[in-house]
């Protein structure tokens, strides 16, 4: 694998079983990202966006080929391994913003934490630089039900970024948004990549994909410019 590449997919295959049938998700995907690279997969619904984006984030296991990870072979890790992994390396942002109603922005972004071994001045100290960098300071002992969805995305992303993640997945993470609240999350993102951050984003949205560095389509299980 290239010194610069954070990502290495090879000859990546996943097949689910529907009733006795396999359904082949995923036919040989190649892709390499280069570190502080922002690209996008595009595709119709069903074609393996979503699948392919859980095998980056070591969500799902694939059937056969192999996955770097700046430079570390995820197919020979253990379970603990990759748990390891995506508490350390990997940010998500979900389409659905996945927070806890219960918790304030505060607590929700430092959720991550539950899975790691910081002291508790130095989990406050990066959740706080979290909040400050999505611009939600003034509203961090708020509730999810008095933010708006575009705040709600704000916080999912700074939960992401607590970690000082490798790499950033962000699955339709304007699905559920507004025009203006879009505009918004897609500017951030584009913010946060040029400070280095290195952003893989799927969406079905042609205008959302025009923000990043490079379009991917997923047809017939691969991948293509």
């Amino acid at each position: 694998m290239k010194e610069d590449m954070l990502v290495s997919l090879d000859k990546i295959q996943k097949s689910y079983t529907l009733g006795q049938k396999p359904v082949h998700v995923l036919s040989g995907v190649n892709l390499d990202v280069a570190k502080g690279d922002f690209i996008s997969i595009m595709g119709t619904s069903g074609s393996g966006k979503t699948t392919l984006l859980h095998i980056v984030g070591t969500l799902l296991q694939p059937d056969n080929g192999t996955y770097q990870l700046d430079g570390r072979e995820i197919g020979s890790l253990s379970d603990r391994e990759r748990s390891w992994i995506r508490a350390h390396w990997i940010g998500y942002v979900f389409q659905t913003f996945d927070l806890i109603t219960e918790q304030d922005v505060w607590h929700n972004v430092a959720m991550p934490y539950l899975y790691r071994g910081e002291t508790k001045a130095e989990v406050g100290r990066q959740v706080d630089a979290a909040i400050d960098v999505v611009g939600l300071s003034e509203r961090r002992h708020h509730r999810p039900a008095e933010l708006s969805g575009g705040e709600m995305q704000r916080v999912a992303i700074a939960r992401a970024l607590s970690i000082a993640p490798k790499l950033i997945l962000a699955d339709e993470p304007t699905g559920n948004l507004d025009d203006d609240n879009s505009k918004e999350i897609l500017n951030l993102l584009r913010r946060l990549n040029d400070g280095g951050a290195t952003i893989i984003l799927v969406t079905h949205d042609q205008h959302v994909a025009g923000m990043t560095n490079r379009i991917l389509t997923m047809k017939n299980g691969r991948l293509a410019s």
